[in-house]
């Protein structure tokens, strides 16, 4: 079987949940098929849409330079040289099937030259609402829950990014090609029951959407085995991208308010420019920890006792949530979306509303008083997919799209 996985980042450039997902499945299907994959990097000091490609291992990849911005709502899902690019790396690889990531910063007509000029199916997995929503988290600009999408809630988004240089129309036109690629793409994979749902409820017929939980290499966690008595010192964690939608700032503010001063915070992530912002939410027990690269997940998880995922979007299935429970630590996370599918409170960890810093800060303040309570909650290596049995999983996805029985 001949697979092109495309992907809006890819390791080592970029290391968020959906890219190292993709870097790790590639890697498991590389054993069994032949792998190439397509995606971008940002490189200001190459011209636009310069190309490296290489092999690593025995996978073909090409990176295509795409340092532009998205300045008009048409840049978020048109562009004729990523068009260009594909179409020639498509001739190149001469893929059967196409497997699709995420096309932001790419060009949804990668969907439409698969399928309708070289006759390829295409399987897309659901990291997000993207289709739907051009943010991705249908997120309002307020950072509270969108109850869309639709055409008033989605211009309120418009102008905001674009300010008036968008119109009714140009929103319209660009709503009819999403719809358009939607219905192109042969199968869905949704991560989580919750997408899935979603994707249903807006127009996907259940045939065509199918559910199957991120694959790990669980080799690279191990587990992390560790008694608290009522003295013990919490060390609570955050991973993950330091941005308002993943809930960090209301995680600092919650913990901050906690005056117990043998607790800590480790947030481990790039802050950029903003962490200033950031440090004054805090006190001198949180520490900003930096970026960390996925393939040192153990030595970052050993540092901490809970994890805290306080995402105020749905998010659709946390790798760092499945990676804790990897190591047996426990998960405080928001009760919505893909991540109550994943956390049971009192067993595995506990949940909080989404965006709640008082629900956030009685959590983690009852384990500051009683620590001992961690010593009944434990979260299950079995509950966690290994990347092997999900390669397995995602290669009969293909079978069955390659057959016609999608």
């Amino acid at each position: 079987m001949n697979v092109l996985q495309v992907i809006h980042g890819y390791p080592p450039y970029y290391m968020a949940g959906s890219e190292v997902y993709t870097y790790n499945l590639v890697r498991e299907l590389a054993n069994h098929c032949d792998v190439s994959v397509f995606t971008r990097i940002e490189n200001p000091f190459e011209p636009p849409y310069t190309c490296e490609d290489g092999i690593e291992g025995s996978v073909k990849i090409r990176r295509v330079n795409n340092p532009e911005r998205d300045y008009t709502l048409a840049d978020k899902y048109l562009n004729p040289e990523i068009d260009r690019l594909f179409r020639e790396y498509m001739e190149m690889v001469k893929p059967n099937i196409v497997h699709i990531g995420h096309l932001s910063h790419l060009s949804t007509n990668i969907v439409t030259i698969a399928k309708e000029e070289f006759h390829t199916p295409v399987v897309y997995t659901l990291h997000d609402f993207w289709l739907h929503c051009f943010r991705g988290q249908l997120i309002t600009p307020a950072n509270t829950l969108c109850q869309g999408p639709g055409s008033d809630a989605c211009m309120k988004c418009v102008w905001q990014k674009f300010k008036t240089s968008e119109s009714q129309e140009s929103f319209e036109s660009y709503r009819k090609r999403m719809l358009a690629v939607i219905d192109l793409i042969d199968l869905f994979i949704a991560p989580s029951l919750h997408i899935q749902d979603f994707f249903r409820e807006h127009g996907v017929p259940g045939e065509r959407i199918v559910h199957a939980r991120y694959g790990f290499e669980s080799d690279l966690v191990k587990p992390h085995s560790k008694m608290f008595s009522k003295d013990s010192p919490v060390t609570f964690g955050f991973m993950g991208r330091v941005i308002p939608v993943k809930g960090v700032d209301i995680l600092i503010k919650a913990f901050t308010a906690i005056p117990d001063e043998s607790a800590r915070l480790l947030v481990f992530g790039s802050a950029g420019s903003t962490t200033p912002f950031l440090q004054r939410l805090g006190n001198d027990r949180v520490r900003f920890m930096g970026g960390y690269d996925n393939r040192d997940i153990d030595r970052t998880l050993s540092e901490i006792d809970v994890l805290v995922a306080p995402s105020i979007w749905c998010e659709v299935s946390p790798l760092v949530i499945q990676e804790a429970f990897l190591a047996g630590i426990p998960v405080i996370t928001t009760g919505i979306g893909g991540m109550a599918e994943l956390v049971t409170d009192g067993v595995n960890g506990f949940t909080v509303p989404p965006g709640d810093q008082n629900a956030l800060e009685a959590v983690m303040r009852s384990i500051i008083e009683n620590p001992e309570i961690l010593n009944r909650i434990r979260p299950s290596r079995d509950s966690v997919v290994p990347i092997e049995k999900h390669g397995d999983i995602i290669r009969s996805i293909y079978r069955r799209v390659l057959d016609g029985t999608s």
